[in-house]
C-alpha cells in the first residue's frame, strides 16, 4: 500500500509540472528540468528504501571503499597534468558583456543567457527573475538613457523571450562604442590572456554559432563577437 501511494504522488507532481512547464519561459524550462531530474532521482531512492533494495547498493558502496585510497593517489598524480587543461576549459565555457546599466553572461556550450542589472530601479535584480513586463519597463529605461544597455537587454529578450517584440526589428540596437580592450575582447570571447590565434578563432566559431541572429542571438550579440576576434587578433 505505501508504494502504491508513492507512486499516486509522483504521477500527481509530473503531471503538474508537465502542466506548469508548457507556461514557463525558455529560461525557465530549463531550470525546470533539472528540479523534474532531482524530484526523480529522490523519490527512487524513497522507493528502493521503502521497498527494502537499497541493500545491494549499500553492500556495493561497502566493497568499494578500499578502493578510495588508491583514487586519491591516481588522481593526486594525474592532476597537476590536468589542471591547466581543467581551467582552460572552465575559462572557455563562460563569455560575458558589460554596459553602465547591465552585465550580461553567456554559457559557451549551451547559448543560455543570464544577466543581471548593475544601476536603477530593479539594481541587482538578475533578468532571469524578472517576468516579461518588468524586462520591457526596463528596456523602455535603457532606451532613453543607455544604447549599449538596451542592446544587451534587447539580445536577451531575443533569447529567452522568443517573439517578445513584434515591431522589435524597427528598433536599432546596433550599438557602436569605442576600441575594445583586450580584456573586454578576452571576456567576451571566454579565452584567457595567453591565447593563440588559434584558439581565438575557435572561441569565435564557436561563441558565434551559439549566438548568431540566425540561432536565437541578435546582430548586437554578433557584432561584438566580432569585435572581440578582430581587437585580440591583432594583439597576437
Amino acid at each position: 500500500m505505501p508504494r502504491l501511494i508513492l507512486i499516486l504522488l509522483i504521477l500527481l507532481v509530473l503531471v503538474y509540472f508537465v502542466y506548469r512547464y508548457r507556461r514557463l519561459s525558455p529560461e525557465q524550462k530549463k531550470q525546470a528540468l533539472k528540479l523534474i531530474g532531482v524530484t526523480v532521482l529522490a523519490s527512487g531512492l524513497l522507493y528502493m528504501v521503502l521497498s527494502g533494495r537499497l541493500n545491494w547498493l549499500i553492500a556495493a558502496v561497502g566493497a568499494m571503499l578500499p578502493l578510495i585510497p588508491r583514487a586519491v593517489r591516481f588522481i593526486m598524480g594525474v592532476g597537476p597534468t590536468l589542471l591547466p587543461f581543467l581551467r582552460r576549459y572552465q575559462q572557455n565555457k563562460q563569455s560575458s558583456m558589460q554596459s553602465s546599466y547591465l552585465r550580461l553572461q553567456m554559457n559557451i556550450l549551451t547559448g543560455d543567457l543570464q544577466g543581471e542589472v548593475l544601476q536603477g530601479e530593479y539594481a541587482g535584480k538578475q533578468l532571469q527573475q524578472m517576468n516579461l513586463d518588468q524586462l520591457l519597463e526596463l528596456l523602455a529605461e535603457f532606451r532613453q538613457k543607455d544604447a549599449e544597455s538596451a542592446a544587451l537587454l534587447a539580445a536577451y529578450l531575443n533569447r529567452a523571450h522568443s517573439g517578445w517584440d513584434k515591431d522589435h526589428q524597427q528598433h536599432d540596437y546596433t550599438y557602436h562604442d569605442t576600441d575594445m580592450t583586450e580584456q573586454e575582447a578576452r571576456d567576451i570571447l571566454g579565452v584567457s590572456a595567453d591565447a593563440n590565434k588559434e584558439e581565438i578563432i575557435k572561441a569565435h566559431k564557436r561563441l558565434m554559432q551559439k549566438m548568431h541572429p540566425d540561432r536565437g542571438g541578435s546582430d548586437y550579440l554578433a557584432q561584438q563577437i566580432n569585435r572581440a576576434k578582430d581587437t585580440l587578433i591583432k594583439h597576437v
